[in-house]
Parts: structure tokens; sequence; C-alpha cells
């Protein structure tokens, strides 16, 4: 058995009550990928007072798409919804830029026969 991270804790909690509601299902393989967010179906039948419930627990599921649900009474609409459990940790990004000196970018050296080659291609010296 592995150890779940917190979202991923909270993501089975959520899907075990939510399975044991009527004309609900859990779509997601569990556990929780860490970039993934909690699909499930519900018929629409039930599809009003399963979201008041989810709202009143303090969730927002957002709406993906409508499918058909083979059921004991046949074919059924349900919808696809999903819910994020908690925002996914970011990794920190480290700056390892390095600052270069304005001088050392605008100034490259130039030897003096390179000087005498531009002079002359100018007409100022002969």
């Amino acid at each position: 058995m592995t150890l779940l991270n917190p979202r991923q804790e909270k993501a089975r909690d959520l899907a075990r009550e939510m399975q044991k509601l009527d004309g609900v299902w859990v779509t997601n393989p569990m556990p929780l990928d860490d970039y993934a967010k909690l699909r499930f179906q519900v018929l629409d039948s039930r599809k009003t007072e399963v979201l008041q419930m989810l709202a009143d627990w303090g969730w927002s599921p957002a709406w993906c798409s409508n499918l058909p649900r083979i059921t004991g009474n046949g074919w059924q609409l349900a919808s696809v919804y999903e819910i994020d459990p908690l925002p996914t940790e970011r990794q920190p990004v480290r700056d390892d830029r390095q600052t270069i000196p304005r001088a050392e970018i605008a100034r490259p050296k130039k030897t003096d026969t390179e000087v005498e080659a531009v002079m002359r291609y100018l007409g100022w010296k002969k």
C-alpha cells in the first residue's frame, strides 16, 4: 500500500462519499493523479439534489459534458462533472540565470588591425 498525499486522501474520501449516493459514479482511477481533477457522472434525474449536496459540503463541481449511462432501467442521460480537491503543490523554481554586466555585452575588444581596416574602408585613412 502506498502512502497518499493530502490531496489524494481528500479525493479518496470524497469519492467514497459520492459512491454511496444513488445515481452517482466516480470515473477517475484511484489514487487520484497529482494533476487530475476528480471526475464523476450523475444521472440527470438526480443532478439537482446531488449538486446541492456537494454545494452544502463546500464543493463547486464544474460541468464537463453529457454522456449516456447504462443502468438497470436501460440508457439514461447523465452529466459529467469535475471537482478539484485541492490545488496542486507547485515545485519551486530556482532562478539560476547569471547577470552579465552591461560593459561586457556592448564593448567587445578590437585589435589595431581591425580598427585600421575599418578606417581604410571608410576612407579616413590611406
